[in-house]
């Protein structure tokens, strides 16, 4: 397989729901998008192409209310500089594929070696303290999405095209003569798109059609200064 050269990561594009975001952006009232072009972002001021600054990992976030979906190949380090920006005095929510196995997850998230003592009762008993398995990190607040959001998805043409050449070179177009399971996982790696999104493109879904919900399970992290 030659992988192609003409983008990055196309599962990064996974622009926010208007509707999802707008619920955040009534109860956060943002200032900032931290992480978007101008096709999808969702706030007037945005880093990225097009935006007020290209890199987010460059710039002073400036103390804002700030939204961000970051590209999840490189999550950890949008993360990280989330982290630092509200420890600087920014109140920053991030939209995040639950990853409780990476290491930033544990680094800024969640303290899985915490040994905070907690109050708890047990039947009969009187309050104790006892060790927790752990905690969540100073300045995290955390929320579970339920389901699983419907992105919205972008794909060039110019990978499209790619894709269902790839299709036929590999046979994928004839199921009996080709192994399916391992040509998608593969195409997963090198694009970074969902199976489904790979399927729908053979079948020339439009972008907004891609994905009906995510293949992963997403979150809300909410940082503010550590304290």
């Amino acid at each position: 397989m030659n992988s192609p050269v003409f983008f990055e990561n196309a599962g990064d594009e996974r622009g926010t729901p208007q509707a999802f975001f707008d619920e955040l952006n009534r109860e956060f009232h943002f200032d900032l998008d931290a992480a978007a072009d101008e096709t999808n972002h969702k706030c007037e001021m945005y880093f990225g192409k097009g935006g007020v600054a290209y890199d987010a990992l460059e710039e002073d976030w400036g103390g804002l209310n700030v939204f961000l979906n970051p590209p999840y190949s490189i999550a950890g380090a949008f993360v990280e500089k989330a982290r630092q920006e509200a420890d600087k005095g920014a109140t920053v929510v991030l939209l995040l594929p639950v990853r409780s196995d990476n290491r930033w997850w544990h680094k800024h998230i969640w303290d899985v070696k915490a040994n905070r003592p907690v109050w708890t009762t047990r039947s009969g008993d009187d309050a104790e303290l006892v060790p927790s398995d752990g905690n969540w990190r100073p300045g995290v607040r955390f929320r579970f999405i339920p389901g699983r959001l419907n992105f919205e998805l972008k794909v060039p043409e110019k990978l499209r095209t790619w894709i269902k050449s790839e299709s036929v070179a590999f046979g994928a177009d004839n199921p009996k003569d080709a192994d399916l399971t391992a040509w998608f996982k593969s195409m997963s790696a090198v694009t970074g798109l969902p199976k489904m999104a790979i399927e729908r493109i053979l079948l020339d879904y439009p972008d907004e059609d891609l994905m009906e919900s995510a293949p992963f399970p997403s979150c809300i992290v909410i940082f503010t200064k550590a304290t």
